[in-house]
């Protein structure tokens, strides 16, 4: 089947120059940016895609660079899997592609403690030392607002035009503009999507080892007073036969709220970071969750748990290191984690795997029947490519990047070489998802200098990733985490109670991050004291003291900064 023209008449803008140098689907004339539609979908040696596929596809392309110029791109250094940018296979597939030639320029972006470092980057912006573009690089959304009102990144809505696949992108994904847009509404970036299916509930997951619940003679719960009983017995039976045995493990980047708060109301989950924690929507305002009763009765429900001896300090001080040495040696019976490799490491892929006992438990069910996962409906949007002011030739590296979001681009970015790393699925052979597979992986990562890893302008749409085939032998870990999406997908809260991305004003910047600080510091400190009976959440004074540190610390006006801001915020 050939896929049609685009149809989105996109006007042809004057006052920028011509680039109607062959490119299948152009049309226009000389002084112009003409409207560049896909060309015909490539049917023979591709995959076979399922019904309803919503994602990239393989389309007839030609280049179109004629390698007169070479442009600079700043890229982050990865010598485990790029390695040389410049020497790497996928860049010289990719310049024979589309004809464009570019020079990397690859900065070492991670600092000693793991974290990422943007000094390099931030020195170049101050400097004026501008490459063409940035790809790749972990940009906030406030940063691309900034730099690009400030005129050094370029934006995309003048050159959409030229930019076809990201249309369609677009169209299958309606929110990617208002997750990337500034404040002014414009896009200074040609974004990316990886729409990772079971990120959308992995910070609020919890895990259950199978094989003990069969040991002490007692179900998967399914209600918080259930979850209690299969605690004690934990506790009681220590079905492990081991010292040092965890009816519950969690830790330091496990927050026992993310999960456990499901019983009792919508918690949005911070995600590790300390910016827009607890906060959510009711209609159009912003509210604060963990001032709430619904939180109060959390509070109630955890510290009964600290009472039954099955809720420790532990909980709330395990390093990842000890949680994963915990989970090696079999002393972990139910785990508040994202994931399997949380708290076992390796994850192999051996069929009878340690990790494999650990079922995903969905949200348990509260007093009152409340039963919510939390659910994040804007998670998909990915770094991509940003234009600078020193570029004399947007238009050509639009194009350059809307041809890395073709499926062939995208897969020779991801996995490298066609045919020694990854090849098209045979048809009838099943995906992540169960349905039709698109792609099976032979050499997964890549072996070093043969892929882009995960920095390209990609279009790794939902349906694309879990189009991965699946070994019934040898199953991944992903499809793994698939199953535990889907079990929480039918408890997610509404998609208008989550507050999108916003960017705070710079007035408000500093101020906004001194609330957050104190915030969580007094939240998890907070649940910690009242979970292990240090304070009582069913007494009225240790409650009111607990609001009334928010109270001290201006919650309120923190409240009217991101009030302000989803208020600006592209609808």
């Amino acid at each position: 089947m050939k896929a049609g023209a685009l149809g989105l008449g996109v006007a042809a803008i004057p006052g920028l120059s011509a680039c109607t140098s062959g490119t299948p689907g152009e049309s226009g004339s000389s002084g112009s940016v003409p409207t560049v539609e896909l060309g015909p979908e490539v049917t023979s040696g591709g995959p076979t895609f399922p019904e309803g596929y919503l994602g990239p596809r393989i389309t007839e392309r030609k280049p179109f660079g004629d390698g007169s110029k070479t442009f600079r791109v700043v890229v982050p250094q990865d010598s485990t899997i790029v390695g040389d940018w410049n020497a790497n296979k996928m860049t010289a597939w990719f310049e024979k592609f589309t004809g464009v030639k570019v020079q990397f320029d690859a900065v070492l972006m991670t600092a000693p403690d793991g974290t990422t470092d943007m000094t390099k980057i931030n020195a170049m912006l101050a400097g004026g030392d501008l490459p063409d573009a940035f790809l790749g690089i972990p940009f906030t959304t406030a940063q691309l607002s900034l730099y690009g009102q400030q005129g050094l990144f370029v934006s995309m809505d003048d050159f959409m035009p030229l930019a076809p696949t990201l249309r369609q992108a677009m169209t299958d994904y309606p929110d990617l503009k208002k997750v990337v847009a500034a404040t002014d509404g414009k896009m200074y970036t040609f974004p990316g999507i990886n729409d990772c299916f079971h990120c959308r509930s992995s910070p609020g997951r919890a895990w259950i080892s199978q094989s003990y619940l069969d040991k002490v003679g007692m179900p998967v719960p399914g209600t918080t007073d259930e979850l209690r009983q299969v605690l004690q017995a934990f506790k009681e039976k220590n079905p492990s036969g081991k010292s040092g045995f965890l009816p519950l493990a969690a830790g330091v980047g496990n927050p026992l709220d993310s999960w456990f708060m499901g019983a009792f109301g919508y918690n949005p989950v911070p995600s590790g970071t300390r910016d827009k924690g607890w906060m959510r929507l009711a209609g159009d305002k912003v509210e604060f969750v963990a001032n709430t009763d619904q939180w109060r009765n959390f509070l109630v429900y955890l510290n009964q748990l600290g009472k039954d001896g099955t809720l420790t300090q532990s909980a709330f001080s395990m390093t990842s290191q000890e949680l994963t040495q915990s989970g090696n040696n079999g002393k972990i019976g139910f785990a508040r984690a994202y994931w399997w490799g949380s708290f076992y490491n390796p994850i192999t892929l051996d069929a009878n795997a340690p990790w494999r006992d650990y079922v995903a438990i969905p949200p348990v069910k509260g007093p009152d029947g409340t039963q919510i996962a939390g659910w994040d409906y804007y998670g998909f949007a990915a770094n991509g490519l940003q234009i600078t002011k020193n570029c004399t030739d947007p238009q050509t590296l639009v194009k350059w990047a809307d041809y890395q979001m073709d499926l062939l681009a995208i897969m020779w970015g991801y996995a490298g070489v066609q045919d020694s790393n990854w090849a098209w699925a045979k048809s009838g052979e099943k995906g992540i998802n169960d349905k039709q597979a698109l792609y099976a992986n032979k050499v997964w990562p890549a072996p070093a200098g043969q892929s882009w890893n995960q920095y390209s302008a990609m279009y790794r749409s939902n349906d694309f990733r879990l189009g991965e085939r699946v070994n019934p032998k040898e199953p991944t870990f992903e499809a793994g985490l698939y199953q535990a999406g889907k079990s929480y997908e039918p408890f997610a809260q509404p998609k208008e109670q989550q507050l999108p991305p916003v960017i705070i004003d710079d007035a408000d910047a500093a101020q906004a991050a001194e609330t957050a600080s104190a915030v969580y510091d007094h939240v998890n400190q907070s649940m910690a004291q009242f979970a292990l009976g240090q304070l009582d959440p069913s007494n009225s004074g240790d409650w009111q003291k607990y609001l009334d540190t928010y109270n001290a610390m201006n919650l309120q006006n923190y409240l009217d900064i991101y009030q302000r801001a989803y208020d600006k915020a592209p609808k």
